[in-house]
């Protein structure tokens, strides 16, 4: 099964897991694979993300409306 075509990890099951209540050899095999599919995305979200806001900043007008989308959210 590749990775696209892999089903998410249940949100309860990810909680239960992030706040200790689960030990990660309780999960499945699929379980844990899944887990570090979601870690995988995540990391890599987050360096991109990160590097557009660093983009973003360096620019004077992209700081103005980035300033100005967070004045919006409050």
């Amino acid at each position: 099964m590749s990775i696209e075509q892999m089903e998410p990890i249940d949100d309860r099951i990810l909680d239960l897991f992030v706040s200790k209540r689960y030990h990660w050899k309780s999960l499945s095999p699929e379980q844990q694979r899944q887990i570090a599919v979601e870690l995988a995305k995540h990391r890599f979200l987050e360096k991109h993300y990160l590097k557009f806001i660093e983009q973003a900043l360096s620019d004077k007008e992209g700081f103005r409306r980035y300033r100005d989308l967070l004045n919006e959210a409050m």
